[in-house]
């Protein structure tokens, strides 16, 4: 009786850490998959950070290009 009764804790120890193990690789797993999708935020910011600071390098470059030209244009102007 006692071999029978102790086969039954040890089944029922082994169902029980089978079922901790499994509520364990849940956890994990859904952790993992919100640390993959903060990582994806973080790279479309990144990426939208990026084009902003493109687009503002541009405008600065355009409006230089328009100060020149408009200190060209004063230069003649004041020549004739």
């Amino acid at each position: 009786m006692r071999d029978k009764d102790n086969m039954e804790l040890a089944n029922f120890i082994q169902s029980a850490m089978g079922l901790g193990i499994a509520v364990c690789g849940f956890f994990i797993k859904r952790i993992l998959t919100l640390l993959d999708d903060g990582q994806r935020r973080m790279t479309q910011s990144e990426i939208e950070l990026a084009r902003q600071k493109q687009e503002t390098d541009d405008m600065g470059q355009r409006l230089e290009r328009i100060e020149d030209k408009i200190d060209i244009l004063l230069e003649a102007r004041r020549a004739k």
